[in-house]
């Protein structure tokens, strides 16, 4: 097994990677304009509907003979008219382009991507749905 540096490279890698996936989808394009209104912070007036990632979580998860990592990523979308049916549409175009990731990664594989939970919640705003996507990904080091 090969140092530390793993997890760090590991991490950087799989948000860029998950990014570029997802802003490549037509489907999601379609519903989140293109380029993809898919944030990690680097917008405070989004036009709607958007999505953010707002969290990335990671721990080992090592097997007998190689190094991996367990990776929750939490993504919110957010749709200003349409309610919730309009926010649960939308988060079905985005779990589609999640369980369709073809993701490259240097020096590691991709064992497996699942969405997790799904979710829509109301907001202050009586015009804004928040919908929530939960997902577990593996990886492992080759």
């Amino acid at each position: 097994m090969s140092d530390g540096r793993f997890l760090a490279r590991s991490d950087q890698a799989v948000i860029g990677a998950v990014l570029t996936g997802l802003r490549a989808d037509a489907n999601l394009q379609a519903a989140l304009g293109d380029p993809v209104r898919l944030y990690d912070g680097e917008t405070d007036v989004p036009i709607y509907p958007y999505a953010v990632l707002e969290r990335h979580e990671s721990s080992a998860a090592d097997t007998v003979t190689k190094r991996g990592l367990e990776h929750s990523l939490h993504f919110a979308a957010y749709v200003r008219h349409g309610g919730v049916e309009a926010t649960k549409a939308l988060l079905g175009v985005f779990r589609g382009a999640v369980e369709a990731l073809m993701l490259d990664l240097p020096g590691q594989q991709i064992v497996f991507v699942l969405p997790t939970y799904c979710d829509v919640l109301r907001t202050k705003s009586p015009l804004v749905s928040r919908g929530l996507l939960r997902v577990r990904l593996y990886t492992e080091e080759v």
